[in-house]
């Protein structure tokens, strides 16, 4: 048919006439094949509820403090309970400082070292900037020395809490805070403690022995430091002593290096950290004390200015003599437990000059002379100078 058809137009052109061209066949668009679907994935399961934890009530005390220090809890009844037979002292915040010209009664005494560890519970004298090596020392035995005070009475109060903690499973005081770094309280106490926490009764035993063995540890190296300083500072002293001028004789018959003696009887106590046999707590016992009756003459150790005589606190009738400038830092002396005292403020004295009679005031436990030696106003060992 198309070849009858084109002879047909091709008969029916005119001469000369140009045959048309059939159209050109477009391309040919072949369909994409259509993707095999993936399987479809499981559904997620649905999230979990979030559980909110409760909060702890607001009124709710907590065991652990309340019990420790024995303060009351706003808003509750005071417990009807005694307290152990010999419970260790507590902080208290309120602890009356001491003051000069007061002398601290032994209860008053415990709260304060409760409160403060480190305390002087005798008046000490102001000191001078520590410009010197020599004074540098000094004051480095001193911080020392206070440091180790302060670990001996936290161990003394730690011992006892562990026999409580031990014998009766009581709470552990706030005191273990004091030496370790552990778990302190916040004021809210878990439902259910961890086993081994300071919640428990094991947990209370193990922390107070931990905070023991810490204590011993640092208290060992604080007394190795201390040996260390003070050889350091009686070296000092002993070049110092001998470029001392000719010894004098005193009453007593005997002679001083630097300084004289001032009391010829035997030395009882020497200078360190010691159990203060008045307040039963430690303190650093900044003199050395020398036996002697009471009325026993009282001699000046060098010449010099009184700086203070009269009454101070724990040191009874007291009397410091200021000698003068050693090596750029002042060099005083102290007498203290006197049953008077024969010279004032501002007097000058000479070496072996009688100052006073021995006795037996203040913070003391019978007569006696305590005897300091200071250098800027801090004390060392009064040994190396006399």
């Amino acid at each position: 048919m198309a070849a009858t058809a084109a002879l047909v137009a091709t008969a029916s052109l005119p001469a000369g006439a140009e045959l048309p061209l059939p159209p050109l066949p477009g391309p040919v668009v072949l369909p994409l094949p259509v993707p095999t679907q993936l399987p479809s994935l499981p559904a997620l399961p649905p999230a979990p509820p979030i559980i909110k934890l409760p909060a702890p009530p607001a009124a709710k005390p907590n065991p652990v403090n309340p019990a420790a220090s024995g303060a009351p809890v706003p808003g509750q009844p005071a417990p009807a309970q005694q307290a152990p037979a010999q419970p260790a002292p507590q902080p208290s915040p309120a602890a009356p400082a001491v003051t000069p010209g007061t002398i601290a009664a032994p209860d008053a005494a415990a709260a304060i070292i409760a409160s403060d560890p480190g305390a002087d519970l005798y008046p000490q004298l102001p000191v001078d900037p520590a410009t010197t090596p020599q004074s540098r020392l000094a004051a480095r035995l001193d911080e020392v020395n206070h440091r180790a005070q302060y670990l001996q009475n936290i161990l003394i109060r730690t011992r006892s809490d562990l026999a409580v903690a031990q014998s009766q499973l009581g709470a552990v005081p706030p005191l273990v805070t004091l030496l370790t770094d552990g778990a302190s309280t916040d004021g809210a106490s878990p439902a259910q403690p961890a086993p081994g926490s300071v919640g428990t009764a094991e947990g209370r035993v193990l922390a107070l022995t931990s905070a023991i063995d810490s204590g011993r540890a640092e208290l060992a190296r604080r007394q190795t430091e201390a040996l260390d300083l003070q050889r350091q500072v009686n070296a000092y002293a002993a070049q110092a002593v001998s470029t001392t001028a000719p010894a004098v004789d005193s009453p007593a018959g005997y002679r001083g290096g630097k300084l004289l003696k001032p009391v010829g009887g035997p030395i009882t106590s020497t200078f360190g950290n010691r159990l203060d046999p008045y307040y039963h707590v430690w303190q650093l016992h900044a003199g050395i004390d020398i036996g002697a009756p009471a009325g026993t003459q009282i001699l000046a150790a060098a010449a010099g200015r009184v700086v203070q005589a009269g009454w101070s606190g724990g040191y009874g009738n007291y009397t410091c003599i200021d000698h003068g400038q050693i090596d750029g830092h002042r060099l005083t002396t102290c007498y203290g437990h006197q049953q008077k005292l024969l010279v004032a403020p501002g007097q000058q004295v000479s070496a072996g000059q009688v100052i006073g009679l021995i006795g037996s005031t203040g913070a003391s436990t019978g007569p006696h002379l305590h005897f300091e030696v200071r250098l800027g106003g801090r004390p060392v060992d009064p040994q190396p100078w006399i």
